[in-house]
């Protein structure tokens, strides 16, 4: 998996409303590490480690929208 040295750890919320100027990323364009981390979050209340495929801010497009959040 390709973590990011930063510690940071990584959840998605599922979200109704994106903004006009949001980078809006696709299920099947990412990688399959961030596949696989976005199948194992969305709709849960767990944290993983950070991905360099996925920004804070940037929303995925899933099962339904769902905004990626870093701390």
């Amino acid at each position: 998996m390709s973590l990011r040295e930063t510690g940071r750890r990584l959840r998605l919320r599922r979200t109704g409303w994106i903004p006009p100027d949001a980078r809006v990323r696709h299920y099947d364009e990412l990688g399959e590490d961030a596949q696989i981390l976005v199948r194992e979050l969305a709709g849960r209340p767990r944290t993983a480690p950070e991905l360099d495929d996925l920004d804070d801010g940037d929303f995925v497009k899933f099962t339904d929208y769902y905004q990626v959040r870093t701390r």
